[in-house]
């Protein structure tokens, strides 16, 4: 992937971002992974939000790290593992705000005085159907 293209730049900033919304999402309320998934793209605009062979490595990773916890619940006919955030895991939100806090007005800068992209804004808008 080339880095003259917005997917490249795109995708780092997923990849960048994504345990920071996936940890924001679970301090709100415990979660499990469709659920987290829908939360994150509302919270990010859906600019970031993750794919299911994305965010069950991460949740696992996390859950492993001990960082939050997964429990099987029942929710209607389904089986599905609700994820809580763990004291471990609620440290480690703040170590990752801290750390965007320090870096966001610097980035904030950067996008301030950069020239203007020419391609085109790559996120989906509705468009009206005239007939």
């Amino acid at each position: 992937m080339s880095l003259e293209t917005s997917d490249h730049w795109d995708l780092a900033v997923r990849r960048g971002v994504s345990k920071l919304f996936l940890l924001s999402a679970l301090a709100e309320r415990p979660m499990h992974g469709y659920e987290l998934a829908q939360e994150i793209a509302v919270r990010s605009g859906e600019c970031c939000a993750p794919s299911d062979a994305a965010i069950y490595p991460t949740l696992r990773e996390l859950s492993e790290g001990g960082y939050i916890t997964c429990e099987a619940a029942s929710t209607g006919k389904r089986q599905r593992n609700v994820c809580t955030l763990t004291e471990s895991g609620r440290e480690v939100l703040a170590t990752a705000a801290a750390s965007w806090g320090r870096v966001m007005p610097h980035l904030q800068k950067i996008i301030d005085d950069a020239p203007k992209s020419r391609q085109p804004i790559t996120f989906y808008e509705p468009q009206e159907v005239v007939r």
